[in-house]
């Protein structure tokens, strides 16, 4: 390994993901620190360092830096090339790698948390602009090496490289498929996605993040369980409207919402035509989305529809107005599955509002959900986006005869292992060839 600085130093496009500066640090070790955690990375894709010649002289007028500034070099450098040169993962792709190794350097006390969080903003920035993850080479790291003797050392002539923007020749012309992806998030990349996971997240967390991260705005992870490393947060799925008005505040210039649970996919290529300034929800999906009647149904229904009658009752009058104008019978109960829905940014404020008359009220998500929609607007105002999507009620074995890459989404679909994500993807790929670069 040699030390590397960011003077006059030429990252080609395989090595973008390189260019992340540790924060933790002080500026003066920064970026030789990320030289040699970028060092044993690219021995993962076989990729090398190069020193030529100088081709830039400079006169330094200041003066020395004192040694604490480059403390967190010198105190560690022995120790880290060491680390560096000892790690090995099992991890099957490169951005995998750069995580893990990431994290454990954070552990091994060289950077902190922080610059873990930067790193993996880092890689979803780059795979939010069509960036493609080298592939991994099949390296023998631990193979004994012989001694490099000086007939054995080769001489590299610089050459004048083509001029490169986001990976993209100028001269060339954007292909379809980075035309596609650049459409789809200039058109949701303000658009925040919530996601609940039912399913394992160590297992599927990074990987929903790697697939919808490229097109909207960011990601939050729920779960019933709190996973601090995975940036996976707390919450119950029976309750999560709870949850929402916490995003909602967090990210108060996003242009909206978008809900989704683990076991539905969203086909987000066929959401271009959504009007973004609507409520989306699946009212027109009868499996997802029905009207029961209370009257001799199980002490469940008759509890909610009380605890429904009780909220509407203390809705301001325009609330009101615009719920009993769609549910004309008061011994029914309306219900939705709720596995998919969008609340754009001008209605936040409602949602919010309907979510503080519920307060501790023991009113099921299922319930909660129409009962907001139906207050905030009228059903015939909802857009349309997600009526044909594909869904049964009882689970199956994912097949990819139910998949279809022409209808907005498709529920449900069980994710709960790498094997069942690269299954997906590779389907999905009928409608994202792009995808394929993530397997």
């Amino acid at each position: 390994m040699v030390p590397i600085n960011s003077f006059n130093t030429i990252f080609h496009s395989s090595a973008f993901w390189g260019l992340m500066l540790p924060v933790s640090v002080s500026t003066m070790a920064s970026d030789v620190l990320r030289g040699y955690w970028a060092q044993r990375l690219l021995w993962e894709i076989g990729g090398y360092v190069v020193l030529y010649p100088p081709t830039v002289h400079r006169y330094d007028r200041i003066e020395a830096y004192p040694f604490s500034e480059e403390k967190d070099l010198h105190v560690n450098v022995g120790r880290l090339i060491n680390f560096l040169v000892a790690w090995r993962s099992n991890k099957h792709r490169l951005f995998e790698k750069i995580l893990e190794l990431s994290y454990v350097m954070a552990e091994e006390g060289f950077w902190t948390e922080k610059d873990v969080q930067f790193t993996a903003a880092w890689l979803q920035d780059l795979l939010a602009v069509g960036y493609q993850q080298p592939r991994l080479m099949s390296l023998e790291l631990d193979r004994p090496r012989a001694n490099i003797g000086h007939g054995d050392r080769k001489e590299f002539v610089p050459q004048k490289l083509p001029s490169v923007h986001l990976g993209v020749e100028e001269i060339g012309v954007v292909n379809y498929e980075i035309g596609n992806l650049i459409r789809w998030r200039k058109n949701f990349g303000n658009v925040v996605l919530i996601m609940f996971c039912n399913g394992p997240v160590e297992r599927t967390a990074l990987e929903w993040r790697l697939l919808y991260g490229r097109i909207f705005k960011t990601v939050i992870m729920l779960s019933r369980e709190k996973n601090v490393d995975l940036a996976v947060e707390e919450g119950q799925l029976d309750y999560v409207y709870r949850y929402l008005p916490t995003f909602f505040n967090r990210y108060t210039s996003a242009e909206g919402f978008l809900f989704l649970q683990d076991d539905t996919v969203l086909n987000y290529w066929h959401l271009l035509h959504a009007d973004k300034s609507k409520l989306w929800i699946t009212n027109k999906v009868s499996q997802s989305w029905t009207t029961v009647s209370v009257a001799g149904n199980s002490d469940w229904f008759v509890k909610q529809a009380e605890l429904v009658r009780k909220v509407v009752s203390t809705m301001p009058a325009h609330f009101q107005v615009n719920y009993k104008e769609s549910v004309k019978d008061q011994h029914s109960l309306t219900i939705c599955n709720s596995e998919v829905f969008y609340v754009p940014r001008h209605f936040v404020p409602d949602f919010i509002d309907l979510v503080n008359l519920v307060g501790d009220l023991d009113i099921h998500h299922n319930v909660a959900i129409p009962m907001f929609f139906l207050a905030i607007d009228s059903p015939q105002n909802f857009d349309p986006v997600f009526n044909t999507m594909r869904y049964k009620q009882k689970p199956q074995s994912n097949s990819t005869s139910f998949y279809s890459a022409e209808v907005p989404a498709i529920h449900p679909w069980n994710v709960s292992s790498e094997q069942d994500f690269i299954k997906l993807i590779r389907i999905m790929a009928a409608g994202d060839p792009l995808l394929m670069e993530l397997v």
